[in-house]
């Protein structure tokens, strides 16, 4: 069985990886731990703390390591790698693309290519709230 870990902003990311991914990726031999920002027991830390925590779960072994945190509330005081360069990026989804590699190319190197970052465009109780 693999493990992912996925480093969650809030109770509501929280709540969907244990009540939505969890259940559905177990029947594919995956099982998802879905724990806060340790800090802060949600909501945005500094990168540094992010990554001291993210490297944490990453010196376990054969364990994938994601994040589940918005885009939205993020700013500048909290020192992403290359968020500078990233907010020059007209295009959000390629500015998604482009932070999302400075943090894991911020990650140790013989522990990275384990980790998959993630950060969600909009805000994630938005789209919970979307009547398609």
């Amino acid at each position: 069985m693999k493990r992912v870990i996925i480093v969650c902003e809030g109770e509501t990311e929280r709540d969907f990886c244990n009540n939505v991914l969890a259940p559905h990726l177990i029947h594919h031999n995956i099982f998802i731990q879905a724990p806060l920002i340790k800090r802060s027991m949600g909501g945005i830390v500094r990168w540094s703390i992010l990554k001291k925590e993210i490297e944490t779960h990453l010196l376990e072994p054969n364990v994938i390591v994601s994040t589940l945190i918005d885009y939205y509330g993020l700013y500048q005081k909290y020192n992403f790698p290359k968020w500078d360069d990233g907010e020059k990026i007209a295009d959000k989804n390629s500015r998604m693309d482009f932070l999302e590699n400075a943090m894991k190319d911020d990650i140790a190197n013989n522990i990275k290519h384990r980790y998959i970052p993630y950060l969600q465009l909009h805000e994630f109780e938005g789209l919970l709230l979307i009547n398609h």
